[in-house]
C-alpha cells in the first residue's frame, strides 16, 4: 500500500510541475498591434506575452499595402495648385525580437509614405494614409490591419 502511496505521489508532484509550464506558453497579444502615422512614416506597435519562458526571440512579418496622397505647401501652410500625388508601397517587412520573460515588444517603420519632392522653400505633407496590412508572429494569430 505504501508502495501504491508513494507512486502516485510521485506522479501527481511531476504533474504539478509539468502542466503549469505547459500551459505558460499561451501566445497572444496583450497591446495593439495598433498603426499610427507619424511625419512621413508609419508605425506599427506591439506587445505580446504567453510564448514561454524559454523562448529567446520571435520572428514578425509584416506584409501588405500602404496607400498614400500628398501634396507640396508653401512655407506660409497654402496648398500648391495642382492634382495630390498618390503613393502605392508594397510592404514586406521581417524582424527578430528579444523575447523576456516570455514577452514581446515591437514595431515596424514604414518610411517613406510619400516620395513627393516640392520645389524652393515649399514642403510636402501626407494627406491620407490608407493600409491593408497583415501581421504574423511566432505561435501568435495572424493579424489583418486596415484603415
Amino acid at each position: 500500500m505504501r508502495r501504491i502511496f508513494f507512486v502516485v505521489a510521485a506522479v501527481l508532484a511531476i504533474a504539478a510541475v509539468a502542466v503549469p509550464a505547459a500551459l505558460a506558453a499561451s501566445p497572444h497579444y496583450v497591446k495593439g498591434p495598433t498603426v499610427s502615422v507619424q511625419g512621413n512614416s508609419l508605425l506599427i506597435t506591439w506587445k505580446a506575452a504567453g510564448l514561454g519562458n524559454t523562448t529567446t526571440s520571435a520572428d514578425f512579418t509584416l506584409s501588405g499595402t500602404v496607400t498614400t496622397s500628398s501634396q507640396c505647401f508653401t512655407k506660409s501652410g497654402n496648398p500648391v495648385e495642382g492634382v495630390p500625388k498618390q503613393d502605392t508601397i508594397e510592404v514586406n517587412a521581417t524582424g527578430t525580437f528579444d523575447v523576456r520573460n516570455g514577452q514581446v515588444t515591437g514595431f515596424f517603420e514604414i518610411s517613406p509614405l510619400s516620395t513627393l519632392t516640392c520645389t524652393g522653400k515649399q514642403e510636402a505633407r501626407v494627406l491620407s494614409v490608407s493600409y491593408d496590412l497583415f501581421l504574423n508572429g511566432d505561435a501568435l494569430p495572424e493579424v489583418h490591419l486596415t484603415g
